[in-house]
């Protein structure tokens, strides 16, 4: 990050939009699979089940994170409420992680790719 813009940041005259570059650093990731897969022969379809997994899965995280909201408020105990939601969190990102690879192997035995 340039100088000029975090400056701009901690001024408050740049907003910093980090679920914006999250959003944008998803994309970036969907479209390298894609091309990954693609350059190993994967079809749109066969492409489409994997990328499918990720959607699901950000779904499911996204639903735990809406339970932190307004969790801050009033609360002594923060730590003790948000604990069990980001090992939740952690949970579902592994479980993404594994069925990614276990669909990419799948996809590889049915069209004879080793």
């Amino acid at each position: 990050m340039s100088f000029f813009k975090k400056l701009g940041q901690a001024l408050g005259i740049i907003q910093e939009n980090k679920t914006k570059e999250i959003n944008k650093k998803r994309s970036e990731l969907k479209v390298s699979m894609d091309a990954n897969l693609s350059s190993i022969g994967f079809s749109k379809e066969e492409i489409e089940e994997v990328l499918s997994i990720i959607t699901v899965a950000e779904e499911k995280i996204q639903e735990q994170k809406d339970l932190l909201i307004g969790t801050n408020i009033n609360n002594y105990h923060i730590n003790e409420t948000m604990r069990p939601i980001f090992a939740e969190i952690k949970k579902l990102q592994l479980k993404m992680a594994d069925d990614i690879r276990a669909k990419i192997v799948e996809i590889k035995k049915r069209k004879g790719i080793d």
